[in-house]
């Protein structure tokens, strides 16, 4: 019998005795697809950098104050350590994610991890926030590449139904990085070591670019330099990423430091908002390979779902990043102990996306979750609101496993619903997309979440008649807070923090609130689909001798199974 999901002869066919309970019941055959040893490496390696991309995400959180401070720079700039990696993330991975297309998902995710380890010299030898800002732009570049390259990776040597069960061994990585992460960057930077917050990156890029070569070798059409360069959307790509960049630093000015109506913040807006209407208008009509099709909006399902993503994004980088601000200003802990704070959200998101992942790839439902996360999120973005300076470990901890249940629940199931909501053929345009808008989200949720945080500040300041100036230097002020003793001074100040974060965190419930419902019209689609990708594995004896073995064995030496 023909495979219809791979040709190199790595899967089972058996009997679909139970799809589910949704959209198969003609009783066709179902796969049983099981990795080889090649692809066990392929996911290993995209583990690694996903491992590097992670740790660098989350060890910035915890020592950011200490850089910020240590870099004489202000709470603004500090601010834009994180935000200009989010945005050279976001802005670039969707264009990167097109010229893997073209030029190969090998030779650019190697191209991807380059930049990062650039970035990442770069960060290491900074003694000025210019040239901080200058390598976290460069790491933004390299981590949007890499987390995009993953996804299309993994799309083109996994099925759809199978995704979700394997993906958990990339978020297994990604987990232990997020974790390490705070903890690693509180205790450096503790200890004025801040430098090897970006050290310790190293050994792991000079690891990833000795693996990548020789695991991921992925084929795909053959084309001269020259036929590869002309199929570029240049044009696409720069509208692109430069209106991106452009609606980013508008957002990001706006209120902190230029009010809302100013030129300087109208400004890039306006700009970036009419570059991105160019950017949709040049795709439909470009003669030249497009990355960014209409075809993947096609329906209203596949925009709730990218709409999802963004919310998704938005809401868990904005609670990771608030909740440790909060607990450094309001309940005035050390850094070390912010780092702590972050471990039950961080612990919980990715063991509960996993057990979903396997819970999808074995019912093939998934909309159950994309519900219940978002709601789970409302929830407790809403139980935030009452935390203050007296909030017991026991009750902030249990809202942290809560936040990290609801992140777990949702992160999966809006990675299939979109690229099952797409046509054949379009699931790594689709997985390219999804990333970009949860990167995109990402972004603004630190970025707006500090315009919200720092106005509702401002104006509490304002009426117990104290400088509004602490609003915009608020992270930095965090160390002058340590040192004014109990007084009524300090109590009054870290009232209005907790003022600005109640303020911010009842924003997050309402973003969250109308993810859930936009999400209840999301339509199902079927997930056993054809694998279609015109990047196929090569293997090779060097790698793996028995690979074409297993591949070619598994279909003859297993019996039929009542379900998959």
């Amino acid at each position: 019998m023909t495979d219809p999901l791979r040709t190199d002869g790595s899967v089972e066919i058996v009997d679909d005795v139970d799809n589910g309970g949704e959209a198969d019941t003609s009783g066709a055959q179902t796969p049983i697809w099981k990795p080889n040893r090649h692809e066990y490496g392929v996911m290993l390696t995209l583990s690694l950098t996903s491992l590097l991309v992670a740790l660098d995400a989350t060890i910035i959180v915890t020592s950011l104050s200490t850089i910020t401070k240590e870099l004489n720079a202000s709470t603004t700039q500090g601010i834009w350590i994180g935000t200009s990696y989010l945005l050279a993330c976001a802005s670039t991975m969707s264009f990167v994610g097109s010229l893997s297309n073209i030029f190969g998902r090998t030779e650019l995710l190697f191209s991807a991890v380059s930049f990062f380890t650039i970035g990442t010299i770069v960060c290491c030898t900074a003694h000025n926030i210019g040239a901080m800002l200058a390598g976290r732009s460069i790491q933004g570049v390299g981590g949007g590449g890499v987390i995009v390259l993953a996804q299309l990776i993994f799309t083109d040597i996994v099925p759809l139904r199978y995704r979700p069960k394997y993906l958990g061994i990339i978020q297994g990585a990604w987990a232990l990085g997020t974790c390490l992460g705070p903890i690693l960057g509180g205790s450096l930077a503790k200890n004025n070591l801040w430098h090897w917050v970006f050290y310790i990156l190293l050994p792991i890029c000079g690891i990833s670019l000795f693996l990548i070569p020789w695991t991921v070798r992925l084929d795909g059409r053959k084309a001269s330099l020259k036929n590869m360069l002309t199929r570029v959307d240049w044009i696409g790509g720069g509208l692109f990423v430069s209106s991106t960049t452009s609606f980013l630093i508008g957002l990001s000015w706006g209120g902190i430091q230029y009010p809302w109506s100013s030129a300087s913040t109208l400004v890039p807006l306006i700009i970036g908002g009419v570059g991105m209407v160019a950017t949709i208008i040049w795709e439909r009509t470009s003669p030249y390979e497009p990355f960014l099709p209409s075809s993947i909006f096609h329906n209203a399902s596949a925009i709730i779902v990218y709409g999802g993503a963004f919310f998704q994004g938005f809401l868990l980088y904005g609670q990771l990043y608030y909740i440790a601000f909060f607990f450094a200003s309001v309940q005035l802990k050390s850094t070390l102990g912010t780092a702590v704070v972050l471990i039950p959200p961080l612990v919980t998101l990715v063991p509960s996306a996993i057990v979903v992942g396997a819970v999808i790839t074995r019912t093939a439902k998934y909309r159950w979750a994309m519900w219940s996360g978002f709601a789970i999120l409302s929830i407790s973005a809403g139980l935030m609101i009452i935390w203050d300076e007296h909030t017991k470990a026991s009750v902030w901890a249990s809202v942290c496993v809560v936040i990290g249940i609801g992140h777990g629940l949702a992160l999966n199931a809006l990675l299939i619903a979109s690229q099952s909501s797409c046509k054949s053929g379009d699931e790594a345009l689709a997985a390219s997309t999804y990333v970009f808008m949860r990167s995109f989200g990402m972004a603004c949720g630190v970025g707006i979440g500090g315009t919200i945080f720092q106005n509702i500040m401002a104006g509490k300041l304002r009426d117990l008649s104290l400088p509004t100036s602490i609003a915009l230097e608020s992270e930095a002020y965090i160390s002058v807070l340590h040192h004014l003793g109990d007084t009524p001074e300090r109590a009054a100040i870290i009232f209005a923090y907790r003022f600005g974060f109640r303020g911010l965190f009842g924003c997050f419930c309402g973003f969250a609130g109308v993810a859930s419902i936009a999400t209840l019209f999301v339509k199902h689609h079927e997930i056993n689909k054809e694998l279609v990708s015109e990047h196929k594995l090569r293997y090779s004896q060097r790698f793996d001798q028995t690979a074409q073995k297993e591949a070619t064995g598994t279909t003859t030496s297993q019996s039929l199974q009542s379900n998959c």
